[in-house]
């Protein structure tokens, strides 16, 4: 019992214990959530700013400042203002003032993040007056490098090593050493007269820090900006000419001295060896070599006598120059080259000195954008031979690897990570900077047949040894492969063959081959069916032989287009089987070749016998359909229409004679119904013209043309010179529907204002032609089987004549049917199939 209570209190605890857990987890949820949907506080401080993360920036929090532009150049996005606690950069403004340093602002607008530290985008920027600047806050150029001063207005205190004046900006670039770095001030006047004054003074700079950054938000660099003159004061200068103080020789630069200045610049005098572009120079004298660091532009010769002017600064081994400027003192010849080995060169001595050394070419760059030589030394040693390439280059071609050469340069040692004092240190490698094509001297060329040549020949050999054998092995196996293959094909081949022939003989359509004379060369067992003939009988006959008489010549103009590769369209024939009956047949066809030439032509023949049938029928409901509905709207709705218009012409009469306002209102109510009864007998006429059943096709054209006038608003005239035809009521209605569609689609699509139809005879036929001055259109450029055309293909097809269309862009349409007037039993054979081929 108690264990059982204890196990139930501690329980009630743990359940206890949770429950504050979640209470305490959502009570801190809903302030986390008030505190995001709370205003942001607005900042009113540039050092609240500057302690913002890129984070906190990103919310862009109000700001309101008040200070002191430190620097403004709108051209170079130089915008900085400083209050009591900080500095800080503003960026773009929709309207900036007229600012300037020195100006007292006050500056609305918001945070954001900015590339390196938290900026300003200012929405309202007032100039209050003028101010006094802030007081300058003295750094080293470690506190700099931190990046922690950006946009502060500090005082740097240094050595002057370089002045440039840069054309595009209009600043004068100030290269100052300051502790253990340098930076670049930015000012627009000097407190010199000449800027090479300036040089190797020592200076007191007071600007804006700006720091230079890469896209990951890290310092790589640091320029003051100066804003006054005043702010670049000269604290120590040397009022004499540099050039004017005793060289020094070159072996005693940086060598130990309990007293003396550093920092400075010194003179040194020698003998050019080797010059590289407009900024490296080696010189020599007697006893050393120096590496001079330089931007001085100027054409120096070897052997030139200079004196030189530069801050002493350590190198690889020895050492060097930099911010330089040189004159030329006379000219001189070369120097004679140091005759080296490799042990002198590993010494050190003679680094940066011109010296000559033999090896043997193992190697050359010839392709590449730095020209060198593989060399190897009588030790074993390999080391490497530059030279700068000019205008090409010459890629060593002439020399052979192997070769026994003498090479001419500047001994540059690499001293490597184990150096040791004393007379048994060695450096880790050198290389030879060669100054023309001409340092390289072949002292003996390598043998045309050695030792490489001699294993390439061996290799060779086995090479072709390991091809033979290997070739012998793949044509074996392709042997069996391409045995392999065709034995596929062939059954591959007999299957689909077996599966063609299976395709063939039991399709649901007539399928035939024939030559290109016509003569059928093969045919399946529909064929048989649909001919009733058996496959002898007409493998020995033309397919035109089939066809019935009157269509005969027109098959063959078909057959012949059709050889002639003219792409027409699939024809319908009419075929006498053999129980002398007619069979419809549409045939489509296509010329087989082989080897690029024509063998025989293909073709599938189907029964549409029962199709045409259908369709006829199908028609013939459709016309007796239109002809009972426009009976009954002219009979019905019409007379009902007129009977309601009367009776309002009687009461808007009764009306008047009362002097009612309501007449004029059934006045417009009668009119709209006798507009309503022209309509519907527009419509009863379409659908059925009354004067064709009663007067005849010319009568119901002209009554066409009329109704066409008046309905759209254009001129339709009709034509037919007498003696008028006589035509059967079939004949006659389907030629009734051509002309209605003709003149619709003039009207309603071809925008025409002119419709002319026209009833001519032609010998013993009779032409129909509807020409429109319409928009017309392209008929090899759009689809022009739509509904209406096939339609009208059709009647004219079914009351057997021939229907053609003309038109182009901007000139109109022409719809021309051709038939006779005779019955259909009593046409001429020849002439009533001699477009059959072309329907559709």
């Amino acid at each position: 019992m108690k264990l059982a209570a204890g196990q139930t209190w501690v329980g009630a605890r743990q359940s206890a214990r949770n429950a504050t857990a979640l209470l305490v987890f959502l009570l801190a949820a809903c302030l986390h959530l008030q505190g995001e949907d709370a205003p942001l506080e607005e900042l009113r401080t540039a050092e609240q700013i500057r302690q913002l993360t890129p984070e906190q920036a990103a919310r862009k929090y109000p700001v309101r400042l008040r200070g002191v532009v430190t620097f403004f150049d709108q051209t170079h996005y130089f915008r900085f203002m400083q209050d009591d606690t900080a500095g800080i950069y503003f960026g773009d403004a929709p309207d900036y003032p007229p600012l300037a340093a020195g100006q007292l602002v006050e500056l609305e607008g918001e945070v954001s993040a900015g590339e390196f530290a938290p900026i300003v985008t200012p929405s309202r920027i007032q100039i209050l007056g003028a101010a006094t600047f802030p007081a300058t806050k003295p750094v080293t150029f470690e506190q700099l490098a931190s990046g922690q001063e950006d946009s502060q207005f500090v005082e740097v205190r240094g050595i002057v090593r370089a002045v440039d004046f840069e054309k595009d900006s209009r600043y004068f670039l100030v290269e100052i050493a300051t502790g253990g770095g340098r930076l670049t001030a930015y000012a627009r006047k000097l407190p010199v007269a000449q800027s090479s004054d300036l040089v190797d003074s020592t200076v007191t700079v007071r600007g804006v820090c700006v720091t230079r950054f890469n896209r990951q938000r890290q310092l790589f660099g640091i320029r003051l900006l100066v804003p006054r003159p005043t702010d670049l004061v000269v604290d120590a200068a040397e009022g004499r000419d540099p050039f004017a103080v005793p060289a020094k020789p070159i072996e005693k630069l940086l060598q130990f001295t309990p007293q003396g200045p550093y920092g400075h610049w010194v003179k040194v005098a020698g003998t050019v060896i080797y010059r590289q572009d407009d900024n490296t120079l080696y010189i020599q004298d007697k006893t050393e070599g120096l590496f001079v660091e330089t931007k001085q532009a100027g054409p120096l010769s070897i052997g030139d006598q200079v004196e030189v002017l530069g801050f002493p600064a350590k190198g690889e081994y020895t050492p060097m120059l930099q911010d330089s400027v040189f004159r030329k003192t006379g000219p001189g010849s070369a120097p004679e080259p140091e005759q080296v080995n490799t042990d002198d060169a590993l010494k050190g001595i003679y680094d940066c000195r011109l010296v000559r050394i033999e090896a043997t070419l193992l190697d050359r760059a010839r392709h590449s954008s730095e020209q060198f030589l593989v060399l190897q030394t009588a030790s074993g040693f390999i080391f490497h031979a530059y030279l700068e390439r000019k205008n090409g280059g010459t890629d060593f071609a002439y020399l052979d690897n192997g070769s026994k050469v003498a090479v001419t340069g500047v001994c540059l040692i690499e001293t490597g990570s184990d150096w040791s004092a004393g007379e048994n240190w060695r450096a880790k490698s050198f290389r030879i900077l060669m100054r023309s094509e001409a340092d390289v001297v072949v002292l003996k060329r390598s043998p045309w047949w050695n030792l490489q040549k001699l294993l390439w020949a061996i290799g060779l050999l086995g090479v072709i040894a390991l091809a033979a054998f290997t070739s012998a092995v793949v044509l074996r196996r392709r042997v069996h492969e391409q045995t392999r293959i065709i034995r596929q094909k062939l059954q591959t081949e007999a299957a689909l063959k077996e599966r063609y022939e299976d395709l063939f003989e039991n399709a649901n359509d007539m399928v035939f081959t024939n030559d290109l004379n016509g003569r059928i060369t093969s045919i399946n067992k529909t064929g048989e069916q649909v001919l009733q003939r058996p496959r002898e009988e007409i493998l020995s006959k033309k397919l035109v032989e089939f066809v019935v008489e009157e269509q005969r010549a027109a098959a063959e103009q078909w057959l012949s287009q059709m050889v002639k590769r003219v792409e027409i369209p699939p024809a319908e024939w009419d075929f006498i089987n053999g129980t002398g009956q007619r069979v419809r047949l549409e045939i489509g066809a296509r010329v087989i070749g082989q080897e690029g030439k024509q063998v025989e032509v293909e073709g599938i023949a189907r029964d549409v016998t029962e199709r045409k049938r259908l369709e006829k029928e199908i028609l013939e409901i459709s016309n007796r359909e239109q002809r009972r509905i426009g009976h009954d709207l002219h009979d019905g709705v019409c007379q009902q229409l007129a009977g309601v218009a009367y009776r309002i012409d009687i009461l808007a009469d009764q009306l008047q004679e009362k002097n009612l306002a309501e007449s004029s209102e059934a006045e417009r109510v009668g009119i709209l119904i006798n507009e309503a009864i022209t309509q519907t007998r527009g419509v009863a006429r379409g659908l059925f013209p009354v004067q064709l059943e009663e007067n005849g096709l010319i009568w119901a054209l002209e009554d066409l043309a009329t109704h066409a006038s008046n309905l759209f608003r254009i001129k339709c005239d009709f034509s037919c010179k007498k003696p008028f035809p006589t035509l059967e009521k079939e004949a006659a209605l389907h030629l009734y529907y051509i002309v209605r569609e003709a003149v619709l689609n003039a009207a309603k699509h071809g925008k025409a204002t002119q419709i002319n139809i026209s009833l001519t005879r032609n010998g013993d036929r009779l032409v129909l032609a509807i020409q429109d001055d319409g928009s017309g259109f392209d008929l090899s450029g759009r689809n022009h089987t739509g509904m209406g055309i096939r339609i009208m293909r059709y009647r004219a097809r079914v009351i057997g004549a021939t229907l053609d269309l003309k038109s182009r862009p901007g000139q109109g349409t022409q719809v021309t049917c051709v038939f006779y007037s005779a019955p259909q039993e009593a046409r001429p054979a020849t002439e009533e199939a001699s477009k059959a081929g072309n329907e559709c």
